[in-house]
């Protein structure tokens, strides 16, 4: 097992892409943390984990709600004891033109999807440096923050884009705690997140992907338990898109 007697919190690990990241990291036999909003899913997704004989437990967090970081490394800790891995995946996305976005929902997507990220990963950093043994910190950004994606908010393609910055600069500032921070940026995933009742919207959804489909929750694990595991610890700052090929197809267009 490639993460075997790791702890890992994994936020918005109640559904989509963090659930399945929750799961496969307790596959590879780490302790983990599921820390989201609703408590139903939340629980769902501990008692999938203990019938299949891991270990797991949640904390209700606001990612935008800085005091909700301390309760969650202070559960984290009285329940494991350490802390091993940060998997930043709470996010907000809404399908507002540019001119449908408010104050409100621009101060949304940035609190919860690039200021609650950074500020809880300072304060995981803080207590990897703490124990002094290295860490991992993985964010889960997306090809939007790279690309123009239509209908989503042109806030969450800042927020996106700020995931992928960030990655490389607290790369840099970490490597010398033995912390590695790195990106996953998913192209389109069948998640909740990113469902419509539109019939046309899974067409467009796969338009351009040379796959000719929409990825799966279950493929952003592989390089999730990578960025985790000890054959990454040369590996720092650095964003993996998992897109089906999307990208090289809209980069080969505007260059």
């Amino acid at each position: 097992m490639r993460l075997k007697d790791k702890v890992a919190i994994v936020t918005g690990g109640s559904s989509g892409i963090g659930r399945a990241i929750a799961l496969g990291y307790m596959k590879e036999g780490a302790n983990v943390v599921i820390a989201a909003l609703r408590e139903d899913n939340c629980e769902e997704v501990v008692v999938e984990i203990k019938k299949m004989g891991g270990n797991a437990i949640y904390v209700i967090t606001d990612v935008s709600n800085l005091d909700d970081h301390n309760r969650l490394l202070s559960k984290s800790l009285e329940k494991f004891g350490k802390l091993d891995i940060l998997v930043n995946d709470a996010a907000y996305s809404a399908r507002e033109e540019i001119f449908e976005t408010t104050p409100e929902s621009w101060d949304k997507h940035i609190d919860i999807g690039l200021k609650g990220l950074f500020f809880l990963s300072q304060s995981f950093a803080k207590q990897l440096i703490k124990q002094g043994a290295g860490g991992r910190i993985i964010n889960i950004g997306s090809v939007a923050g790279v690309m123009d994606f239509h209908p989503v908010s042109i806030a969450y393609h800042v927020a996106k884009a700020g995931v992928i910055h960030l990655t490389r600069v607290m790369g840099v500032d970490l490597a010398k705690y033995k912390i590695t921070v790195n990106c996953i940026g998913p192209g389109s995933t069948v998640t909740p997140m990113s469902s419509s009742k539109d019939p046309h919207y899974r067409e467009y959804m796969t338009k351009g992907i040379p796959e000719g489909r929409m990825a799966n929750p279950e493929e952003m694990v592989p390089p999730a338990v990578m960025f985790a595991s000890d054959e990454a610890e040369y590996i720092t700052g650095q964003t993996l898109f998992v897109e089906g090929g999307a990208l090289a197809v809209y980069l080969g267009r505007v260059s």
